[in-house]
């Protein structure tokens, strides 16, 4: 079957039917959210990410989706994505097709992250935040699940070894939580 993006469109709205106690639940977390961008570009499905700017007050120049935490006028946490993604790259809610959510995780910083998927047009005129955002990244998922660019390191902190996964595409390295939510995303749409 072709990775294309009605492919992955089914494959995340099949996901719709698995248990909400599957997600993690714990006190004290800051809810947050981030879209996964997904756009048809050569007639290949790509990804896009954003590399923070160096004014940020964490993460400064990492590569990540958009997102952020949770506010009080956001209804839900699909409107945080989308608030967010807003803020960041000045891309309308009205255009963002929300297809489902995969699994959320909680960071070393307590963050609890619902990432979401969404359709996106392209080419599209973005509006970047020059104060968030440092530039645009388009990366076609077909290299992304080649597993020449992929690789897995273990790390240890807060006394536990934990995994860390790594994604090489050009001069950029996707890591941390945005490699460990990628890795979740491909493994889901990898299979369909």
């Amino acid at each position: 079957m072709k990775l294309d993006i009605e492919n992955i469109r089914k494959k995340i709205i099949d996901l719709k039917n698995i248990d909400d106690n599957l997600l993690i639940k714990k006190e004290g977390l800051t809810p947050a959210a981030i879209l996964i961008p997904i756009f048809e570009k050569n007639d290949k499905s790509h990804l896009l990410f954003t590399q923070r700017s160096n004014k940020v007050s964490h993460h400064k120049g990492q590569i990540s989706f958009p997102g952020g935490k949770f506010e009080a006028q956001d209804i839900d946490l699909e409107m945080t994505a989308l608030r967010e993604t807003n803020e960041e790259i000045g891309i309308s809610h009205h255009d963002v097709q929300v297809i489902g959510k995969i699994n959320n995780m909680v960071t070393n910083t307590n963050f609890l992250v619902t990432p979401y998927v969404g359709i996106i047009p392209y080419p599209y005129q973005f509006i970047i935040s020059t104060d968030e955002i440092d530039e645009l990244i388009e990366v076609p998922v077909e290299h992304l699940i080649n597993i020449n660019n992929f690789e897995k390191k273990q790390q240890q902190y807060d006394r536990k070894i934990h995994e860390i996964y790594y994604y090489y595409y050009q001069k950029y390295t996707i890591w941390g939580v945005t490699g460990k939510i990628l890795f979740d995303f491909l493994n889901l749409v990898k299979h369909v």
